[in-house]
C-alpha cells in the first residue's frame, strides 16, 4: 500500500497558507512563514512536521526577536517562540547585522533553533549566508540556542524558470515533495478550515465583489472580511458589514 506521494508546490503553498491562517497564526505573517516552511522542506528539513507539532502556539505567538547587543554580537531573545514561527525574522536580522558589522548573532530561548540550517537557500534570497553552531540535526537540533555567523553573498535572482531562488526549491517545482499521505490528506482538511463557510453570503461574491441577491454590487470584500465570515458564521450579514 502506497504511504507516500508527491505534492506539487502549488498545492503545498496553499495548503501551508491555509494551516497557518487556521490555526490563528498572525494573519500578516502567513505568508513569510509559510514560505520559510516550504524553503526549509526543500532542502531536506521536516519542517512540515514541525509546524504541525506546535499547532498550539500559533495564536498570538509573537513573530519578531528582542534585540539586543554585546560588543560585536547581536542577541536574539524568542522568548519561548518556536523557532519556524521566527523563521523569517532570523534572516531579517542577519541582513541588518551584516549591515551593521555584526560578527555573530546568538539566538536565545529559540526552541528548535537548528531548523535555521536549512534555511540558506530562504536567506540568500535576502543577499545574506551564514554558519549556524551546532549544526542541524546534531546535538543542538532539538535546542533553543544557537550562534550564527552571517556574511553578505550576492543575491539569489527569484527567476523561477532559471533559479526558483536555487537549486532545492527548483528541483521542487520540477518533481514536488515527497510527503506521507496520512499527513498530507490531515493536513489539507485541517486547512480547509480557513476556508470561507458555504452560506447565503459566500455565494453572492465573485472574487473580491460582494453582491446582493438581485446582483447588486455592495462592495469589496478582503482578507479582513473572511475572517469575519470564519467567525460570524450564524451572523452572516453583520459579520460582512463588520
Amino acid at each position: 500500500m502506497t504511504t507516500e506521494m508527491l505534492a506539487s508546490a502549488r498545492e503545498m503553498r496553499h495548503m501551508v497558507g491555509r494551516y497557518l491562517h487556521a490555526r490563528s497564526c498572525p494573519g500578516y505573517a502567513v505568508n513569510a512563514i509559510r514560505d520559510a516552511i516550504m524553503a526549509a522542506q526543500a532542502e531536506g528539513v521536516d519542517a512540515v512536521s514541525e509546524m504541525e507539532r506546535v499547532r498550539d502556539q500559533y495564536d498570538g505567538a509573537r513573530t519578531s526577536f528582542d534585540v539586543s547587543r554585546d560588543g560585536d554580537t547581536v542577541v536574539l531573545d524568542g522568548h519561548g517562540t518556536p523557532a519556524i514561527l521566527l523563521a523569517p525574522a532570523l534572516v531579517d536580522e542577519l541582513s541588518l547585522a551584516v549591515v551593521d558589522g555584526a560578527a555573530r548573532v546568538e539566538v536565545v530561548n529559540t526552541p528548535g533553533v537548528g531548523i535555521a540550517a536549512a534555511l540558506g537557500e530562504y536567506a540568500a534570497v535576502r543577499g545574506v549566508a551564514f554558519g549556524i553552531e551546532p549544526e542541524a540535526g546534531g546535538e543542538g537540533a532539538g535546542t533553543d540556542r544557537a550562534i550564527l555567523t552571517p556574511t553578505r553573498t550576492s543575491r539569489t535572482p527569484v527567476r523561477p524558470a532559471e533559479s526558483a531562488a536555487g537549486p532545492a526549491m527548483r528541483r521542487i517545482l520540477l518533481e514536488g515533495y515527497v510527503m506521507d499521505a496520512d499527513q498530507f490528506w490531515r493536513l489539507f482538511h485541517e486547512s480547509n478550515e480557513a476556508l470561507t463557510p458555504d452560506s447565503e453570503v459566500s455565494r453572492r461574491h465573485a472574487g473580491s465583489q460582494l453582491y446582493d441577491e438581485d446582483g447588486n454590487l455592495l462592495g469589496e470584500v478582503s482578507e479582513e472580511t473572511y475572517l469575519h465570515l470564519r467567525r460570524g458564521e450564524d451572523d452572516a450579514e453583520r459579520a460582512v458589514l463588520a
